[in-house]
């Protein structure tokens, strides 16, 4: 004797049971109040779902969902060229700042590095030289100025991004509708 579970209810109705476990499903549903409410609920669901015709796809459909996928795609990719450029453009501008100090450090310490002086002193020299120009670069009003810097540039990529977004969402929703 099998224990009947609504699996084994639901093979009964798909007719997927062997013959002699249809018999003794057909048994005990007769013989048990409970399988036969069981089996009823579950009779009118399988009826029902039955009776229920699939949607038929347009044609068109794979051509449709194709477009708005690659029309998506296209999203990220300006995003990321638009990080890029900004990343390449506080890149830049951390170089210019390091040679301005470079440039300023050599020109500061050339004079005072005279021809007696080894290699080893007149890398000292130019890297004491470098520290000094950074930490006034740094402090005070040199690092306001560039805090200022990186705050505007922080804002106008901020305001280019979400430009951005809002034209590329209009265009989603714009490609949508076609």
């Amino acid at each position: 004797m099998i224990h009947i579970t609504d699996e084994i209810l639901n093979k009964y109705l798909d007719g997927e049971l062997r013959l002699s476990e249809t018999e003794q499903v057909k048994s005990a549903i007769v013989n048990s109040e409970e399988l036969q409410k069981k089996f009823n609920a579950l009779k009118i669901v399988h009826d029902n779902l039955s009776i229920i015709k699939e949607d038929e796809v347009n044609l068109s459909f794979t051509d449709n969902l194709m477009k708005k996928i690659v029309k998506r795609t296209a999203v990220p990719k300006q995003q990321k060229y638009f990080i890029a450029s900004v990343v390449t453009f506080i890149t830049l501008l951390c170089l210019v700042i390091f040679g301005f100090s470079i440039s300023a450090t050599i020109s500061t310490t050339s004079s005072s590095i005279g021809d007696s002086k080894s290699v080893l002193d007149s890398v000292s020299g130019l890297s004491e030289g470098l520290v000094k120009t950074l930490q006034q670069l740094f402090s005070g009003t040199g690092l306001s100025i560039i805090g200022s810097i990186f705050s505007i540039i922080v804002l106008i990529s901020g305001y280019f991004f979400f430009e951005m977004q809002k034209r590329a969402k209009a265009h989603l929703s714009n490609g949508q509708h076609l």
